[in-house]
């Protein structure tokens, strides 16, 4: 009778040598992703960059429509939200990772794990990578909406917070089915970003491009670890004196 393989988890724990060889694996894989794009992915490309590039046109007026509205309350509810693509976002992976351990959850884990991987590689090599080289400065610094010196020590382009927040709800939305689940975390991504313009630490086509960087990045690491898994098998054997099983990983 034939059985069907079954999809062998085999969780690796985050505090294993296993986890940084995983890290360095969804990194090189993340940053040579283009040397793997067909016609499909660089159209997309072009599209995300021209979107970036359109919303850059409207960088100034929008500002400073947004400051001119600024309140006290704003500010405070601001302050709030941005810190949510900060430090406190890794808090928010620990407790999915605590929560998969007392809970038995491979799926909170897998979350907290992956959102970390996003993170360094999306907000931390990628989005560190082109605000040194792009060299934009803060709008809070000068008026001039398009102040670009390449590695000239200024970093408002792409936003970090923002790559922060939507490489962590990417990764969330794309391990959960739930609607509910996937407003909420692209809810609160999109108000750090927002937070962050009207803090006046970037303008909205900074905020915009961390969010595509964040997102992409998330959402290609979920789907790659995932195929990677899949080709780790567990099969039933039984060869009429004894039963057990048969682990086959493809590379």
């Amino acid at each position: 009778m034939y059985s069907r393989p079954a999809l062998a988890e085999a969780p690796v724990s985050a505090f294993s040598g296993e986890y940084v060889r995983l890290l360095v694996l969804d990194t090189a894989h993340t940053l040579t992703a283009p040397a793997r794009w067909g016609r499909e992915e660089w159209g997309d490309f072009s599209l995300l960059t021209a979107g970036v590039g359109a919303v850059m046109l409207f960088d100034k007026p929008v500002y400073e429509e947004i400051q001119r509205n600024r309140t006290a309350s704003m500010d405070d509810f601001a302050k709030v939200a941005e810190s949510a693509g900060s430090y406190p976002s890794f808090g928010i992976m620990g407790a999915f990772y605590a929560g998969g351990l007392l809970l038995d959850d491979t799926r909170a884990k897998a979350v907290a794990m992956d959102a970390f991987a996003a993170s360094l590689a999306g907000a931390g090599v990628i989005t560190t990578s082109l605000k040194v080289a792009a060299g934009r400065r803060r709008p809070n610094e000068e008026e001039e909406a398009y102040h670009f010196k390449p590695f000239g020590g200024d970093h408002s382009f792409p936003s970090g917070h923002t790559a922060q927040a939507f490489s962590l709800a990417s990764v969330i939305a794309e391990h959960y089915d739930e609607r509910w689940i996937d407003i909420a975390s692209y809810g609160i991504a999109t108000l750090v970003g927002l937070a962050r313009v009207e803090q006046g630490a970037h303008f909205p086509s900074d905020v915009v491009a961390g969010a595509v960087i964040g997102t992409v990045v998330g959402k290609g690491i979920v789907r790659y670890n995932k195929e990677r898994h899949a080709h780790v098998t567990v099969t039933p054997v039984a060869d009429g004196q004894a039963m057990g099983v048969s682990l086959t990983v493809e590379f």
